[in-house]
């Protein structure tokens, strides 16, 4: 019984004194101060290639399709005949109109020489006031007449020169509407074909992209920017030309031209784009992406505070693969964790083996 007694007192004291040692020794982990820094990451927006313009080119007159000159892709330049309207119907007209001209042209005459013969017998008394009144109205009216007829014969020449429409800048030939004998009209309220073909000036086009909202405030005129295009392996330098002023309610996006030289039509509109626009850098906290635990929507990391691992939601969106830029949830001056064990503990025990920079 005393023996027994000595050993459990002996196993007693012995579990005593190794239990400082069971104890677990904080876990070594790397961290680095955070520091907000000057950060110029281009802004990402997306859209379209535009034509620097796009026209549905109709007839100046009525009438049927007589003979269309181009094709769909053909390369037009300003002035150049695109198709032509019927032009007997307009021929006539310009003869009928030449004939009033003509006509309203010998009774001037004729009233010319009236009215001479009566100012000259005026004097001597053997024409009558009324007669002279008579002979003055007559020359006035013959004279308007045949200005009315040279205007009407001016219409009519236009209308037979409209007959022809012409490219009304340099551009590419892009869609055919219609067919030769089909009837146009200009006038819209009246329904019907008034386009037969489509227009689009391309020596320069623009991207139109849209950006998120949060850099409005960033965009000015003439930034810098590269245009990636697809199916083009090298991007082309731009600008910001224009910055739309309304910002779209539903997506949250505002909208940039970005103009591109184009001699060579090598591109074409309604090609996918991605512009990449040099802002101003702004500070910003920098962290390598395997300091992030958890997802986008439950992001988290761990800082260190009085010797404890302290887990901290944070939001944040990708720079690269490698860096994410905080948005919230860390300030400059704490000390972050920046690639935490899968198996680290709220409130755990660390030692810290610091390095420069969190970035």
């Amino acid at each position: 019984m005393f023996a027994l007694t000595l050993a459990g007192c002996s196993g007693e004291t012995e579990g005593d004194e190794t239990a400082p040692e069971a104890q677990a020794e904080p876990r070594e982990v790397t961290t680095a101060m955070v520091e907000s820094q000057p950060f110029a990451e281009p802004v990402k927006a997306f859209g379209t290639i535009a034509a620097k313009q796009r026209s549905a080119i109709g007839a100046l007159t009525e009438g049927p399709v007589e003979r269309i000159f181009v094709k769909v892709g053909d390369r037009v330049s300003r002035g150049q005949p695109l198709f032509r309207i019927r032009q007997a119907d307009y021929q006539r007209r310009v003869v009928e109109a030449q004939a009033a001209v003509d006509l309203t042209s010998a009774q001037a005459i004729e009233a010319e020489r009236r009215y001479e013969r009566v100012m000259a017998l005026a004097p001597r008394g053997f024409v009558s006031k009324a007669q002279v009144d008579a002979a003055e109205t007559d020359l006035a009216v013959a004279r308007a007449q045949k200005a009315q007829a040279q205007a009407a014969l001016g219409t009519a020449q236009q209308a037979l020169a409209d007959t022809i429409t012409r490219a009304p800048y340099d551009g590419v030939v892009t869609a055919r509407m219609v067919d030769e004998g089909v009837y146009l009209n200009n006038r819209f309220s009246m329904g019907g074909q008034s386009a037969a073909l489509e227009l689009q000036e391309l020596g320069i086009v623009a991207a139109i992209v849209n950006a998120p909202q949060e850099y409005v405030d960033a965009f000015r005129r003439n930034m810098p920017a590269r245009v990636y295009i697809e199916g083009f392996e090298q991007p082309f330098d731009s600008t910001v030309y224009i910055i739309n002023d309304r910002v779209d309610p539903e997506s949250r996006m505002v909208e940039l031209r970005l103009p591109i030289r184009n001699p060579d039509y090598r591109i074409s509109s309604g090609l996918a784009v991605r512009a990449e626009i040099s802002v101003p850098p702004v500070q910003a906290i920098v962290l390598p992406r395997p300091a992030i635990l958890g997802d986008s929507a439950a992001a988290y990391v761990f800082v260190v505070v009085n010797g404890k691992a302290q887990r901290r939601e944070v939001a944040f969106e990708s720079i690269d693969l490698d860096r994410v830029r905080i948005r919230s949830g860390l300030e400059p001056g704490e000390e972050v964790i920046l690639n935490p064990p899968a198996t680290l503990r709220n409130d755990e025990p660390v030692k810290s083996s610091r390095t420069r920079g969190a970035s």
